[in-house]
């Protein structure tokens, strides 16, 4: 029956196409319709263009022939001329209050297509509601089907929701209890960090009436002092002995050890001989300190450079070109970076620093403030971006 009806309305084109008047609206449609019908669609799109000079566009003519050139380029495969002649056929539809949407059909068709479902319903029900004014109960047939498919689509989409939902309220609720007993975890272990720290202030106060018991010995010792000089010698030896290779900061340790031994035993033996004025005199040197603290800054800077070999360049690169620091030694940092070098390690408190560099805590902020004032970039974030140099 479809062949049947396809011949027979080829036949009434054929006499509507030789009855009407050339250049009339129809007699063109007969002609592009009938191209169509022969799948001749180049043939098609040019009896398009030609009737398209004749007609205004934005008309409800231009709406139709904007609609059959879809369905050209759409044969063609020009998927984008397709698009823009039925996106213009329905603009015209709409602005001409034609009923009969079949663009606006098509339209909802490929957007329901591509997954936009949103648009496709809002589209198809403005096509329903004109179809349905208009009584066209054959269109109303083409949209009933997409609504269908519309509506399982939303089904689905609420019943994943749904789904998600419940998910969600369930692992809420689990955390909900996972929290709770977190709760109660934590208040157990706050009771008993109370009790651990009442049993740690009692210790304390033991403690406090045993270092009492402990100076009264300490009289006592001072008769020792005589068998303490013999021992003193065997000690030193024992001390000469210690593995300097454990690290070097450890050997570093055990020089002190040393060192506080021997002068230990010259001021025990000038105690003893009553040599106060030599005692003084050596209590009074500052050479041994000024030595021992540049010994300990070399050794610092010899183990931080092992550390961070690039620690200069990667600082420098974090400075302006003109506030950059150039190290006189390479094996040796001077003190605004050996200062950095220590932020490096965790050390921020300024106070801390200037006890270890043996400064004044406002001499190390001026050295702070005067670097991060030549920063490149926002000198707040400084001393963050020096705490992460060398990490991986």
């Amino acid at each position: 029956m479809r062949r049947q009806y396809a011949e027979t309305s080829t036949n009434y084109f054929l006499l509507a196409q030789n009855y009407l008047p050339t250049g009339h609206k129809y007699h063109n449609q007969c002609r592009e319709m009938l191209a169509q019908g022969r799948k001749d669609f180049r043939q098609a799109l040019a009896i398009s263009n030609e009737w398209l000079h004749n007609v205004k566009p934005g008309s409800a003519e231009y709406a139709l022939i904007s609609y059959y050139r879809y369905f050209d380029y759409k044969a063609l495969g020009d998927s984008i001329q397709m698009m823009y002649s039925l996106g213009e056929s329905v603009l015209a539809d709409i602005r001409n209050a034609v009923m009969d949407q079949g663009s606006m059909w098509e339209m909802a068709n490929l957007l329901m297509a591509n997954g936009d479902v949103d648009r496709s319903y809002r589209y198809i029900c403005f096509t329903s509601d004109c179809a349905d004014r208009f009584g066209s109960r054959q269109r109303l047939s083409y949209i009933s089907p997409l609504l269908s498919r519309i509506a399982q689509v939303y089904k689905a989409k609420e019943e994943r929701s749904n789904r998600s939902l419940r998910y969600t309220i369930t692992a809420i609720s689990i955390l909900s209890l996972l929290l709770l007993i977190a709760l109660v975890y934590v208040h157990r272990k706050r009771n008993q960090l109370a009790i651990t720290r009442d049993h740690l202030a009692l210790s304390n106060n033991q403690l406090q009436d045993t270092n009492a018991q402990l100076s009264s010995l300490n009289n006592q010792l001072s008769s020792l002092n005589s068998q303490l000089y013999t021992l003193n010698t065997q000690l030193s030896e024992a001390n000469r002995v210690k593995d300097e290779y454990v690290g070097r900061f450890l050997r570093l340790c055990s020089v002190y050890i040393d060192k506080l031994e021997d002068i230990r035993k010259k001021v025990t033996k000038r105690v003893k001989n009553r040599q106060y004025a030599e005692l003084v005199e050596l209590t009074r040197s500052v050479e041994f300190s000024n030595k021992e603290s540049n010994e300990l800054y070399e050794n610092f800077d010899t183990a931080f450079l092992q550390l961070f070999p690039t620690f200069v360049a990667d600082f420098n690169a974090l400075l302006k070109p003109q506030n950059r620091i150039t190290q006189p030694d390479n094996n040796t940092l001077n003190t605004p970076i050996r200062i950095f070098a220590l932020i490096r390690l965790g050390i921020s408190d300024s106070s801390k620093i200037a006890e270890f560099l043996h400064y004044s805590v406002n001499t190390i902020y001026n050295y702070r403030a005067n670097i991060k004032n030549g920063a490149v970039g926002d000198r707040t974030e400084f001393e963050d971006k020096v705490k992460k140099i060398g990490m991986p």
